[in-house]
């Protein structure tokens, strides 16, 4: 699924230029959690906390393929390994997040 950085990040109308570390700031869209849920088959949790669960099928550090979950660290974790360090057009340059993506480890 290929998508603009427009349609990731809340961003003000007032500047199409940013730099990786200035996208990584920005608050992630609910409606692309809500397009990465479907498409992924996974269920969006506002918190990864999972501190006293022993269900270990959320747990942050579970391979991908037996994931049920994912959050918004995950979300940036993967932004931040797919973004090179550089300058960005909000507009239009894109991000590919494929049908069963390696969130990686969350520190």
């Amino acid at each position: 699924m290929e998508v603009k950085l427009s349609e990731i990040f809340i961003f003000k109308t007032n500047g199409s230029r940013y730099s990786k570390e200035s996208l990584m700031a920005l608050d992630i869209n609910m409606e692309l959690t809500e397009r990465l849920s479907e498409y992924l088959g996974l269920t969006y949790l506002e918190s990864n906390e999972v501190e006293g669960n022993l269900c270990y099928a959320q747990n942050k550090n579970i391979r991908s393929g037996y994931r049920m979950v994912f959050s918004k660290p995950d979300i940036l974790n993967y932004l931040d390994r797919q973004l090179k360090p550089g300058t960005y057009y909000i507009e239009t340059d894109t991000v590919v997040f494929p049908r069963t993506m390696d969130f990686g480890n969350i520190d």
